[in-house]
């Protein structure tokens, strides 16, 4: 009896420690999965913190406008940019959407030794695709490419596209993405690479507003921009003075450090791919038959006496305001000028430049109105900072166009033109590269002032006096309720002193 008892009593004091241990072993779990709680809360916040970091200084950083840059003054008067005599290089102005395809896929078509495509929006949709089957083409015959794309846009639209990874698949492609978005330039996001330009064999290049994709080119009806392109032909075999200043700024940004290039390697594992291109491009060689057969390249274009390159500069970095001083710089003597622009966004220098111009000469803005603009930024600030604009001595036109119109140009009296990627606001003025066209060429001249009148009978003229005079084609569009609301809220919520940082990024929507 005695000694059950004392297996009873061992038993309890085993029982009472296994569970002690077990009681301790629950309360250690509790422990760490506070502690891990905490530490999961505490990386949050330091995370949270970092994110907060990375978009005030990619939102507060633009806003520190570098001035204009004095010495760069200087050496524009130094530059000569008319002659009295005729250039080497011939011009065409491609303002149709469909013309524009047909005009890229011809340079390509016939491209014997290299290409150079650079832009902003490169998409594998629809049109975007046609010409990635005639570069894949180009490639497959040994022509030597350089695609140089926007990081952000590279990501966003051809990492997934296996017809876009098959082309850069050749040995002789290479593909350089500018500012891509890596952990390392989190801080330098709203720095975009905004040219668009393509050269062929070394003879000659196109190059204006257009990125490349559907909203741009092609036959489409929904959704797309009308833009303009400037194809430049040089007749001296490579002595064309604009196309040396874009052959030498393009080595110039290939080599930049926040340039990421990688070089193809072949793969068999893009057959299906190669097979898709293939396919496209023989269904545009049915449709366009003489895409690797035209020739007619200095038939087909106009007579320019010079033609000159300019640029913001091609760091990922603060920009100085390079091409609007050049526009200012080339206005001083000016009785009339005209600038087409998506939209206009301004801080005070920029207003300064507008009101100088409009002191000595008549200065009209053309842009798109609000019931027909593409990019909720730039309308937002229009109707925000719509008094200050007037207040230049500008007259604005508000476009109502069938179709937004993208295009860039400045008009200088009956002979200058300005042509290419700057947009009057403050992220082409002061945080992208830029590339314009300064072209003395009075029949190009009279080509743009015949599209811009026709642009001034569509659109709503707007007096600083606060008169409004409709134009012989001016079609009114009223907002919808949805679209008043959203615009109204939109003016609430973003501040003027935002608008730069967004402005443009969503130029294509």
């Amino acid at each position: 009896m005695a000694s059950d008892y004392v297996i009873l009593y061992t038993q309890c004091i085993v029982e009472r420690r296994g569970i002690s241990q077990i009681s301790g072993f629950r309360s250690g779990q509790r422990r760490l999965r506070y502690r891990m709680k905490t530490i999961l809360k505490r990386t949050g916040k330091i995370f949270c913190l970092f994110l907060l970091i990375v978009v005030l200084v990619n939102v507060l950083s633009p806003l520190f406008c570098r001035k204009p840059d004095e010495k760069y003054v200087e050496s524009l008067r130094e530059t000569e940019f008319t002659s009295e005599t005729e250039g080497t290089e011939r011009i065409c102005c491609i303002d149709d959407n469909e013309e524009a395809l047909l005009w890229r896929l011809r340079m390509i078509g016939t491209a014997k030794e290299s290409i150079v495509l650079s832009t902003f929006d490169l998409r594998a949709d629809d049109n975007g695709t046609k010409i990635l089957a005639a570069l894949n083409c180009a490639a497959a015959r040994g022509v030597k490419i350089q695609l140089l794309i926007d990081g952000i846009y590279q990501q966003l639209f051809l990492a997934g596209s296996s017809d876009f990874q098959a082309l850069a698949s050749y040995e002789n492609v290479e593909v350089g993405v500018y500012n891509p978005v890596t952990p390392v330039n989190l801080f330098k996001v709203n720095y975009r690479m905004h040219d668009k330009y393509l050269i062929v064999d070394e003879k000659m290049y196109l190059l204006g507003g257009r990125n490349s994709n559907d909203i741009f080119l092609g036959d489409q009806t929904k959704g797309i921009n009308e833009d303009r392109d400037i194809l430049v032909y040089d007749t001296s075999e490579g002595q064309g003075e604009s196309l040396n200043q874009l052959e030498d700024y393009f080595h110039k940004i290939w080599k930049e450090s926040c340039v990421s290039i990688k070089k193809g390697k072949q793969s068999s594992r893009y057959t299906d791919a190669y097979r898709h291109m293939e396919e496209i491009y023989i269904s545009l060689l049915k449709r366009y038959n003489d895409i690797e057969t035209y020739s007619a390249w200095e038939k087909d274009t106009i007579e320019a006496n010079k033609i000159t390159l300019i640029n913001n500069g091609i760091e990922a970095g603060r920009k100085t305001p390079q091409v609007l001083q050049t526009i200012q710089y080339l206005t001083e003597n000016a009785d009339h000028v005209i600038i087409q622009t998506p939209y206009v966004i301004c801080n005070g220098y920029m207003y300064d430049v507008l009101q100088g111009i409009s002191d000595h000469a008549k200065l009209q803005i053309v842009l798109n109105a609000v019931e027909k603009g593409s990019n909720p930024w730039g309308c937002t600030d229009y109707l925000n900072q719509k008094k200050k604009i007037l207040e230049t001595g500008a007259d604005v036109y508000e476009l109502m166009n069938d179709y937004p119109v993208h295009t860039k140009a400045v008009l200088i009296n009956d002979r200058l033109s300005v042509v290419g990627s700057y947009n009057l606001d403050m992220r082409s003025t002061y945080l992208d590269t830029e590339l314009m066209l300064v072209i003395d060429s009075e029949k190009l001249s009279q080509q743009i002032h015949e599209t811009e009148s026709d642009y001034m009978e569509k659109s709503k003229e707007v007096l600083a006096n606060g008169q409004e005079t409709e134009g012989a084609k001016y079609q009114g569009k009223v907002l919808n309720r949805k679209k008043k609301l959203y615009y109204g809220v939109l003016r609430i919520i973003i501040p003027t002193t935002c608008t730069p940082c967004f402005a443009g990024t969503s130029e294509f929507v």
